[in-house]
C-alpha cells in the first residue's frame, strides 16, 4: 500500500467484486467510497468492543449480587418482547 497526499493503492482481491457489486446496485458512488465506508465501521465496531470490554471489567470489578433473585429475571426475560 502506498499513501501520497491522502491516496492509497490498495490490493482488494476477491473482495473487490464486493465493492463493485455494492456501487452496481446503488449503495456507493464508487469502489473507493464502499472501501472508506467498510474502514468507517471497523472502526465503529472496534470502539464497540472496546466499550463492551470496559463494561464488562467493570461488571466484574463490582463482585456478585447478593439480592439478585435467578428465577425472576428468568420469568421475567421470558416474556420480554421485541
Amino acid at each position: 500500500m502506498s499513501d501520497t497526499a491522502g491516496h492509497a493503492t490498495v490490493t482488494l482481491g476477491a473482495t473487490k467484486e464486493i465493492a463493485k457489486r455494492l456501487v452496481t446496485e446503488g449503495k456507493y458512488e464508487s469502489v473507493s467510497e464502499a472501501c472508506r465506508a467498510g474502514l468507517r465501521r471497523i472502526e465503529t465496531e472496534e470502539k464497540l468492543i472496546d466499550r463492551l470490554v470496559a463494561l464488562g471489567k467493570e461488571g466484574m470489578a463490582g463482585g456478585i449480587a447478593k439480592d439478585f433473585d435467578i428465577d425472576a429475571f428468568i420469568e421475567e426475560t421470558d416474556t420480554f418482547e421485541l
